[in-house]
């Protein structure tokens, strides 16, 4: 065996509520803009009264069977995604059936190969569902990396935002699409 990795090589499937500390952790490590409170430590956020909105979103889909999962072949946790059959409230509505990718996230290794395997069952899920129409949204801040991630993928931007913080600031974004 040559040692060569490629997205086939990772299993995507139904993420389970034990598997949620996972999720929040590669949040935590890779998306703390994403929290409302300064360098809060996601996983501790679970023991609070009142936890942050993103981790109680993440117990509803994990709950709700719209999280999804993507292990390597040694079954280690690399990613996971949200799909749904609708849009956040601030993205424009569409006349058509669609499947959004929520909250993609990886862990910094094999982060490539994760997004490809997560977008590929996004596309699946999205053929399986009869829409048409795949889309998401993420953070276009820095260089534009992430935009450019999404674009190899095969996704192309249609509308730029900023979301404003509760700190005051704004978060840079970008709405992308896909056809199926």
């Amino acid at each position: 065996m040559s040692g060569r990795r490629e997205w086939s090589d990772m299993d995507v499937a139904e993420g389970s509520p034990g598997e949620v500390l996972d999720f929040l952790a590669m949040f935590h490590d890779h998306s703390s803009w994403l929290v409302p409170v300064q360098r809060v430590n996601l996983l501790e956020t679970l023991e609070w009264e009142e936890p942050p909105p993103i981790v109680k979103q993440a117990l509803r889909h994990f709950r709700d069977g719209q999280a999804r999962i993507c292990r390597d072949k040694l079954t280690r946790v690399t990613g996971g995604s949200v799909l749904t059959g609708e849009a956040p409230e601030f993205v424009p509505a569409v006349e058509e059936p669609e499947l959004y990718l929520h909250f993609l996230v990886t862990r910094a290794r094999l982060r490539q190969f994760t997004m490809a395997a997560l977008v590929a069952d996004a596309r699946a899920e999205a053929a399986r569902r009869g829409a048409r129409l795949l889309r998401t949204h993420c953070w276009a801040g820095e260089d534009g990396r992430m935009v450019r991630e999404y674009e190899e993928l095969g996704f192309t931007t249609t509308l730029e935002f900023e979301e404003l913080r509760s700190d005051g600031s704004f978060w840079p974004g970008r709405l992308l699409q896909t056809r199926v």
